[in-house]
C-alpha cells in the first residue's frame, strides 16, 4: 500500500493546482482583452490569422469555464482546512469565517469598480451559504453539489421559459446592444466613468451568473472541494488509486460529451434549427457542454495530483505552488496588468491586439508572475494582500518578514 501523503505534499498539491487555475483564468480573459462583457459577434470576424485561431480553439477546448471551477472547487477545500484550524484553536468557526469573508467582500467590490469580471463579489455570498452547508452530510454534500456543477436548476428554468416563449432565455436580454454599449464602455471610458460604470452593472452580472449558470456551478464545486476535504482524500493511502479513477472516468465523461454533442449538433443542422435562436437544439447542447466541463475539471484535478506524486512532475509544477501561496496578490496583479494594457486608462490595446498576440503576453505575464512570487516569499510569509487579510482577520498583525 502506498504511504499516506505528508501534510506538507498536500498544501503543496493544492498550491500547485491553485497557480494552475490562476494561468488558466489569465488566459481566459487576456485573449478577450480583459473583457468582461459581450462584444459585438462582427468583431471576432476581423481576427482571422491562424495563431489567434489557434488561441480561441485552445480557449474552447482547454479553458473556458473550466479553470473557474478549479479555483472554486480549491475554494471549498480551503474552506474545511480553515474551519478545522479555526475549530482547533478554540475560534468560533462562524464569526471568524464569517468575518474573514466581510473583508474578502471589501476587496471583491472595489476590485469589481475597477473591473467588472471580478469573481469575489460573487464568492462571497456563496461563501456565507458554505458556512452552514458544512452541516450537510457527505451524501447530501455529493448529490448537491452534482446537480449544480451539471447546472440543472438553469436547464430546468431554461425548460419552463422555452415552453412559455419558445426560447431558453428566462431572464429577458438584448444582446446586440448590451454588446455595443460595453463595446464603447472599454473603448472609450477614463477612470471615474468606468468605476461608475462598472458599480452600476453588478445587477447584470448577477444577471449573467443566474442565466449562464454559473452561480449554480460555482457553489457546487464549492460543495464539492468542501466533501473531498472531509473525506480526506488528498490525505488517504489510497489517494492514488482514487485519483486514477476519477482521472479515467473523467476523460471517459467528456469523450461522451463530445460524441454527444457533435450527434445534437448534425440533428440540428438536418432539421434546420438555429442555434442562435436558443430552441430546443441549444437546450440539448448545453447538456453536454455543461457536463464536458465539469468532467474536464475533474480531469485536470485528477491529473494534477497524479503528476504530483511523481517526483520529477513534482519538481516541475513546484513554481505553481509560489503562485498559488499568493492568490488573492495574484489574481488581482493580472487584472491590473489587463487594465493597463487594454482600457484607456493605460495603453488602450483593445482590438489593437490579436488573440494570439494576447495568448503570447499571458504567457509572459504568468512568467513574470511565478518568478516574483518565488522572490517575494523567499523574504516573507505572505503575499501582501495575504498578509493584510490575515491579520485583519484575527486582529492581530501577523510575521511578515522571514528572519
Amino acid at each position: 500500500m502506498a504511504n499516506a501523503p505528508s501534510s506538507n505534499e498536500r498544501i503543496t498539491t493544492v498550491d500547485v493546482l491553485r497557480g494552475f487555475a490562476l494561468f488558466g483564468i489569465l488566459y481566459a480573459h487576456m485573449i478577450m482583452w480583459y473583457t468582461a462583457g459581450p462584444l459585438p459577434q462582427e468583431l471576432m470576424g476581423k481576427f482571422q490569422d491562424i495563431f489567434s485561431g489557434v488561441a480561441f480553439g485552445v480557449y474552447g477546448v482547454f479553458v473556458m469555464a473550466k479553470f473557474f471551477s478549479i479555483f472554486s472547487f480549491l475554494f471549498g477545500l480551503s474552506f474545511y482546512i480553515q474551519i478545522n484550524s479555526l475549530a482547533r484553536r478554540g475560534d468560533n468557526v462562524a464569526l471568524r469565517f464569517g468575518w474573514r469573508l466581510a473583508l474578502l467582500g471589501v476587496v471583491g467590490i472595489t476590485h469589481h469598480a475597477l473591473w467588472r469580471g471580478d469573481i469575489l463579489s460573487i464568492y462571497v455570498p456563496l461563501g456565507f451559504l458554505l458556512i452552514f452547508a458544512r452541516h450537510l452530510s457527505n451524501k447530501a454534500l455529493l448529490i448537491l453539489g452534482a446537480v449544480l456543477v451539471l447546472n440543472l436548476p438553469t436547464k430546468l428554468f431554461e425548460l419552463v421559459a422555452l415552453l412559455r416563449t419558445g426560447k431558453a432565455d428566462f431572464i429577458a436580454s438584448d444582446y446586440v446592444s448590451e454588446a455595443n454599449a460595453y463595446f464603447h464602455f472599454v473603448k472609450d471610458s477614463g477612470f471615474v466613468d468606468m468605476l461608475l460604470g462598472n458599480l452600476a452593472a453588478l445587477p447584470t452580472k448577477i444577471d449573467y451568473q443566474l442565466t449562464s449558470g454559473r452561480l449554480w456551478i460555482t457553489f457546487g464545486f464549492f460543495l464539492l472541494g468542501m466533501l473531498v476535504g472531509r473525506l480526506g482524500w488528498f490525505e488517504r493511502a489510497d489517494s492514488d488509486a482514487i485519483a486514477k479513477r476519477l482521472f479515467k472516468r473523467s476523460w471517459q465523461v467528456a469523450l461522451l460529451c463530445v460524441v454527444l454533442g457533435a450527434a445534437i449538433g448534425g440533428a440540428a443542422v438536418a432539421l434546420g434549427a438555429n442555434m442562435q435562436e436558443k430552441s430546443w437544439a441549444y437546450w440539448c447542447s448545453e447538456y453536454a457542454i455543461d457536463a464536458f466541463n465539469a468532467a474536464f475539471t475533474v480531469f485536470y484535478i485528477c491529473g494534477i495530483a497524479l503528476l504530483m506524486h511523481k517526483p520529477r512532475w513534482a519538481r516541475r509544477l513546484a513554481p505553481l505552488a509560489d503562485i498559488g501561496k499568493m492568490a488573492l496578490t495574484s489574481y488581482l496583479m493580472q487584472t491590473l496588468f489587463g487594465l493597463l494594457l487594454f482600457y484607456q486608462v493605460g495603453l488602450a490595446l483593445f482590438l489593437k491586439t490579436s488573440p494570439g498576440l494576447n495568448a503570447l503576453m499571458c504567457i509572459g505575464i504568468f512568467a513574470f508572475q511565478v518568478v516574483f512570487s518565488r522572490w517575494w516569499l523567499s523574504r516573507f510569509h505572505y503575499g501582501p494582500l495575504e498578509w493584510l487579510w490575515r491579520s485583519a482577520t484575527f486582529f492581530k498583525w501577523q510575521p511578515m518578514v522571514k528572519v
